[in-house]
């Protein structure tokens, strides 16, 4: 069984960025119908920040577990996280749609679509390693050990990622 997984594993690491989308975007159908650009990057946009909102319940047991070993001084660490996660939430769910649809008067053109495919897989990339920064946080405040520097990094890595997501409406206006 291990040995099954391990090759699944490597495989799912080979895939590129668009077989990896179709895997987990339910109702994907590619990139390649431009009809449904605009509806597939809501979908995107909408698929990251519900990844992001899994980390309100690792908030909540982070909470509990400085709690639990008398950190309470470090809720307030925990807070400007749970704004920072709320933020990024917030610029997914409301943002306007991307790439133009068949009809529209500005089109994209295929090698502008292509690198608005890297821009989407390194936010992709970006919302999966918060992810795995929020588990770590997790798993050390219930362990009681030092948990500053994961916190830092998670500040850190919203910070980008919401930088990173400003720039979007500069690359669909090229």
């Amino acid at each position: 069984m291990g040995d099954l997984k391990s090759r699944l594993d490597f495989i799912k690491s080979k895939e590129s960025f668009l077989e990896k989308i179709k895997r987990i975007v339910p109702g994907y159908d590619g990139y390649a119908n431009r009809d449904n650009s605009r509806e597939l990057d809501t979908i995107l946009r909408n698929l990251l920040a519900t990844k992001l909102e899994h980390n309100r319940g690792k908030i909540r047991n982070i909470i509990s577990n400085y709690s639990r070993n008398n950190r309470l001084f470090q809720i307030t660490d925990i807070d400007k996280i749970e704004k920072k996660n709320d933020t990024a939430i917030a610029k997914f769910r409301s943002a306007s749609r991307g790439y133009s649809g068949a009809f529209d008067v500005v089109k994209i053109k295929d090698n502008e679509l292509e690198k608005i495919y890297d821009f989407d897989a390194s936010l992709l990339a970006s919302v999966e390693k918060i992810g795995l920064l929020f588990d770590s946080l997790e798993n050390l405040s219930e362990q009681n050990l030092e948990t500053k520097d994961t916190e830092t990094k998670i500040m850190k890595a919203f910070s980008e990622l919401i930088t990173k997501f400003d720039e979007r409406d500069a690359l669909l206006k090229q």
